[in-house]
């Protein structure tokens, strides 16, 4: 059941990278900032949902968006071919940049949505 879990979170993450990366490619952002983006709110989601209290969810809910949904909606993979895209298309300073805010960006909204769920623990008052 936990493989079934898990795929089904695989195939829903893969499904909203594609059209959240899709459909922001298509505005007049700058290039690749879809998946950068993707990335980010990945990482934000992995920190808030991974550092709230396990009894909240059963452990297959949790494997099953941690590993599932988030494991294929955040993926180093594209991140990497991302980077070389855009040393081919725009050069060695665009490119950078692109890791440095992914890597960076990634380790701070980790943290803020480690934070906002230990808040949320923690409750009002």
């Amino acid at each position: 059941m936990v493989y079934f879990i898990v795929g089904i979170g695989g195939v829903l993450g893969t499904f909203a990278r594609f059209f959240l990366d899709d459909l922001l490619s298509r505005t007049v952002l700058p290039p690749s900032s879809g998946i950068l983006l993707v990335n980010l709110s990945g990482c934000f989601m992995i920190g808030f949902f991974l550092s709230l209290n396990s009894e909240r969810f059963s452990p297959v809910l949790r494997i099953g968006f941690a590993t599932g949904f988030l494991g294929s909606f955040t993926t180093f993979s594209t991140f990497s071919v991302k980077v070389l895209e855009l040393y081919k298309n725009w050069g060695l300073q665009t490119s950078a940049i692109y890791m440095l805010m992914t890597i960076i960006g990634g380790y701070c909204f980790v943290h803020l949505g480690h934070a906002l769920a230990m808040k949320i623990e923690k409750g009002p008052f």
